[in-house]
């Protein structure tokens, strides 16, 4: 079966390989199987960043141990977002901001003695401040800098299309294959008693608008269109719609942008 749902599927009348086909707009989408544990991979992400200090974007090939699952799947894209994300400043630092660094408290009680020296300067201070302002009545608001949200909130990359089952004889059969192998992607599948593998992971590219170089699957729904008839004791809809969001696994930087 041709992972090529553009070029081959029946998701269009026009005939498999047509020019109308090659000029219809595609995303990219490359399975990777994922064979180590997210503690691995963590580790392995921490212990490369010495190595990968001057690489920018290429830090993020080697941040999941994942092989290549097959060919690409390619489908039609006729969705009209691609890209929407919230940008933030807050008073304090993102949770991102602080991996792998030392705590705010931690480096407190180092200080030792100092923090209490500056806690009293700090009680000073608010005395001085109500002073001022003439008392506890009156607010006061001090402007500090804010820090960047460093934060995974761009929105997943969602797109639908359909798979007809009534262009050729043998549609039925191949969009019920192409269905039950991207579902068994996306599903653990359990080893033994006490293992299960991971669903697979995605690189995805949409030509000129977006790439992502590692995500997930967030969302897959198969739905049935048209009427539906018994055949060889299977139900057989007109036409299956296909939908599927795919999430980032990392912040989508302005590197990225490079590689559209």
């Amino acid at each position: 079966m041709s992972r090529n749902i553009l070029l081959n599927g029946s998701w269009t009348s026009s005939p498999p390989g047509s020019s109308l086909r090659k000029e219809a707009p595609k995303v990219r989408v490359v399975p990777y199987k994922l064979d180590a544990t997210q503690l691995e991979s963590t580790i392995e992400g921490f212990v490369s960043v010495p190595k990968e200090l001057a690489g920018g974007s290429s830090f993020y090939d080697n941040l999941y141990k994942a092989d290549k699952a097959g060919p690409a799947f390619v489908f039609p894209f006729f969705n009209n977002d691609f890209r929407s994300f919230t940008s933030e400043f807050a008073d304090t630092l993102s949770n991102i901001t602080d991996r792998g660094t030392v705590s705010v408290s931690q480096m407190i009680n180092e200080i030792g003695g100092e923090a209490a020296g500056a806690g009293a300067q700090v009680a000073d201070f608010i005395a001085n401040i109500k002073g001022v302002s003439g008392g506890p009545s009156t607010g006061t608001y001090i402007e500090t800098p804010k820090f960047y949200q460093f934060a995974n909130n761009d929105a997943a990359l969602s797109f639908s299309f359909p798979l007809l089952n009534t262009i050729t004889k043998d549609d039925a059969e191949k969009n019920t294959a192409f269905i039950k192998e991207f579902t068994e992607l996306n599903r653990p599948r359990r080893e033994s008693a006490v293992s299960m593998n991971f669903p697979h992971i995605y690189k995805v590219k949409v030509p000129g608008l977006r790439f992502i170089r590692w995500a997930y699957c967030e969302n897959l729904s198969f739905s049935m269109v048209g009427q539906r008839r018994l055949i060889n004791k299977k139900m057989v809809p007109e036409a299956y719609m296909c939908s599927m969001s795919f999430k980032s696994l990392t912040v989508e930087v302005a590197n990225f942008l490079d590689k559209i």
